[in-house]
């Protein structure tokens, strides 16, 4: 496994190249590029963040997907073509990052998220998301999140039905938020998990950095390894987590002691 950081850790703190600079300040192996905005959807952009990067591996490219994502299942094929050519912005600027996967949330809705079987036209429009990321030598990968369409174990067994062969982002932060048991999410998930965000929560239930909480990381790692699981294991805080760095850094030397422990 290799040890991560994405750049959303300074969303709104630092611009997203400045961003992704600083993530380099990080005892890390690889990151995540998050892209925030229409302006960064595109190839040149994304060799700004490059640059950057210097010579840290970017694994993964994620964009505010509520800008665009919804509206490639909209009903009306104007707006479903305005937000695939969206899309292939993000994927653009994905491949100049030499990005392996495209982090997709999906349909999203705070109150009442559509699970994945009654998401309009789901198998044509994600077949041609996946079209133009392959194009570009990414893979489309659904992460479950507590407010979109794959929010529990039940959903990802209806999104596997419907799309064969699709992998998955493991969510950990998310899995607790929509009140689902992590353990169950990487069952139903299983050997389709290729690649996991991770955060703590304590005992109060309030989300908190990895090491000042009370997840059983243990049992986390070793359900993934047990599936032959050998990605990134990436730290994604909120920008308010992050702003305390020497935190930040402890919080990944505890990850690292356990990846590279067990």
């Amino acid at each position: 496994m290799r040890l991560g950081l994405s750049s959303a850790s300074f969303y709104g703190r630092l611009e997203t190249e400045d961003a992704s600079a600083h993530v380099r300040d990080f005892p890390v192996q690889v990151c995540e590029v998050f892209l925030e905005t229409h302006s960064e959807y595109c190839r040149d952009f994304g060799l700004v963040c490059r640059e950057k990067l210097g010579d840290l591996p970017c694994v993964s490219v994620h964009a505010k997907g509520t800008q665009f994502e919804p509206d490639i299942f909209g009903r009306s094929m104007r707006q479903a073509e305005d937000a695939l050519r969206i899309f292939t912005g993000v994927c653009d600027a994905g491949q100049a990052l030499g990005a392996q996967y495209y982090v997709f949330h999906g349909p999203g809705n705070a109150r009442n998220a559509l699970p994945p079987d009654k998401v309009n036209a789901l198998q044509e429009r994600f077949g041609r998301m996946q079209e133009i990321a392959a194009q570009r030598g990414l893979e489309v990968l659904w992460e479950n999140v507590s407010w979109c369409s794959i929010r529990t174990p039940e959903d990802v067994q209806r999104a596997k039905e419907l799309l064969p062969g699709i992998h998955f982002v493991l969510d950990v932060k998310q899995a607790f938020r929509g009140g689902v048991n992590v353990l169950d999410m990487v069952q139903a998930m299983g050997g389709d998990i290729r690649h996991v965000h991770v955060l703590d929560c304590d005992a109060q239930g309030r989300l908190c950095l990895p090491g000042e909480g009370s997840l059983d990381w243990h049992g986390l790692l070793q359900a993934l390894r047990s599936l032959g699981y050998d990605g990134t294991i990436l730290l994604e805080p909120y920008d308010y987590q992050a702003r305390d760095e020497a935190a930040l850094c402890r919080s990944l030397d505890y990850l690292r002691g356990l990846i590279f422990s067990e």
